[in-house]
């Protein structure tokens, strides 16, 4: 018992000489759960919609539904919003049938939009109803209140006329004698345009179709969030390898020994970074490979692509673990740096909608490189897109290299001159 009392204080010793690794213990998991809290507590997602020349209590029904609905006159301003992913999806009516053509390669946004439109269709034909009934009561009344007028200007007439006698037949019947006799008027009464009041101003809602920008009804939300996936478990990896394999070096005094060296700081992260570099492409081809061929994510846009985004994630995992290692003083120390630095940029990258989280959160989502990878990443394998529209993203990653690659080169700098 004495024994494994020594061994405990020597452990309690240990995380007391420790206060980064203690301030790092408790940190990090409340700075995960919050950022748990933040996320998951966000409200309902509001589909963005275009709308072209739809009735206007369509449009109004939509909005009731929750979605952000715009509305505009010609259909090519919405389909150009559609191509850039700024709205869900358009909404147009042509001979009774309502089409939604959606984005697509987001599978619960589709199921919202179609789920948000097809309640505003039931409220729309609801409203029509209503209407209707309305319209056709008042056009009844309106009959039954001049058929009632016409049935008073009969008795009426009837009542004025004189009684029949003989004389007054005879005198009618000589020549010259005529007398006027007053007619009741009948009714002017305009009968209901039964197509007018059944189509209305604008026509019904009898079918919804839907059609694809990028995909098709058989894309699963896992194939949404498969793009995501792999940069993600490759960042990972590689960070956990890279940093944990230069603190074991470090440890058993093979980096002192090349500290020690001629050789310049640059030269050994250079060196570092085309070693790991190498076995990353291999790793990332292989899961790519994997993914695309045996579990069968969705594949739009060209493999080697994919790729080149895949390698430049690995490097900005790896430079990054360049930096880690040389603060850190153990494996543990990596893995509760992996905490602070790799979880979050996991939550905001687009595992979780951020289309309802708080402004902060969403610029604080453009600052992480791994939300710059997962959107190129999304953009080549689901819509397609080629260099060009993903250089944006591919000039951060790259900035990110650089930025990460000096930062580690001045590191070591320090441990060699000290």
């Amino acid at each position: 018992m004495r024994n494994a009392v020594a061994l405990a204080k020597r452990i309690l010793q240990q995380f007391a000489h420790d206060p980064r690794t203690i301030v790092m213990f408790i940190v990090g998991p409340i700075l995960i759960l919050w950022l748990f809290s933040v996320l998951l507590n966000t409200g309902d997602y509001q589909p963005k919609l275009a709308t072209v020349e739809l009735p206007s209590k369509l449009n109004e029904a939509l909005s009731e539904e929750g979605a952000d609905c715009t509305s505009y006159k010609t259909a090519d301003e919405a389909n150009e919003l559609l191509q850039q992913g700024k709205i869900d999806a358009v909404l147009t009516l042509k001979d009774e049938t309502l089409t939604i053509q959606v984005e697509g390669s987001n599978p619960s946004k589709t199921g919202s939009v179609v789920q948000t439109v097809q309640s505003a269709v039931k409220t729309y034909a609801a409203y029509q109803r209503e209407t209707i009934q309305s319209d056709l009561e008042a056009r009844f009344s309106d009959i039954k209140t001049k058929l009632e007028g016409f049935k008073t200007d009969v008795t009426d007439f009837f009542a004025s006329l004189p009684p029949v006698t003989a004389i007054g037949d005879a005198l009618s019947m000589l020549p010259g004698v005529n007398t006027p006799k007053p007619q009741p008027e009948f009714p002017s009464i305009e009968l209901p345009d039964i197509e007018t009041i059944i189509l209305g101003p604008h026509g019904p809602v009898s079918d919804v179709s839907v059609t694809y920008l990028h995909g098709d009804e058989s894309w699963g939300t896992f194939d949404f969030f498969g793009p995501v996936f792999i940069g993600i478990f490759i960042f990972i990896f590689v960070f956990i390898t890279s940093g944990m394999s230069l603190v074991t070096e470090r440890m058993g005094g093979t980096m002192e020994r090349l500290l020690v060296t001629p050789i310049k700081p640059w030269e050994l992260v250079l060196g570092f970074c085309l070693g790991f570099g190498l076995v990353t492409i291999v790793q990332a081809s292989l899961v790519l490979w994997a993914c695309v061929t045996l579990i069968g994510f969705p594949n739009e846009g060209s493999l080697a692509l994919v790729a080149f985004i895949a390698f430049s994630m690995a490097l900005v995992s790896l430079t990054l673990g360049l930096v880690v290692s040389a603060v850190a003083k153990t494996p543990f120390q990596v893995i509760q740096f992996m905490l602070i630095l790799v979880i979050p940029q996991v939550l905001l990258s687009g595992v979780f909608d951020l289309s309802q989280a708080p402004t902060w959160m969403k610029m604080l989502s453009v600052c992480f490189p791994i939300t710059h990878g997962a959107d190129a990443l999304r953009d080549v394998m689901l819509r397609g897109a080629g260099f060009a529209d993903i250089a944006l993203n591919l000039t951060i990653l790259w900035g990110f290299i650089v930025a990460l690659f000096v930062l580690a080169t001045s590191s070591f700098q320090r441990r060699k001159t000290s």
